[in-house]
């Protein structure tokens, strides 16, 4: 497999109806790091995103143990 310049891989996304519930089992656990800020979102690039109308998305993403700054994430939410 050939990488491609530029490209890496940012986050996976974890949904759950209870997203603070699991974030709180990945980070005392796993020690994930919460990364801030919280995200609250509702705009028109989520809704082209997704292909839902009116899409909400809330959650956090979570920073893996022994990773940098710019290491990938797990993106938790609902």
């Amino acid at each position: 497999m050939t990488a491609i310049e530029g490209v890496r891989f940012g986050h996976v996304n974890v949904t759950s109806p209870d997203w603070r519930r699991l974030a709180a089992f990945y980070t005392d656990v796993f020690g994930c790091e919460f990364v801030p800020p919280e995200r609250d979102i509702r705009s028109g690039d989520l809704d082209a995103a997704t292909g839902l109308h009116d899409a909400h998305l809330t959650g956090a993403h979570l920073r893996l143990p022994g990773l940098s700054d710019s290491g990938p994430t797990i993106e938790i939410g609902v």
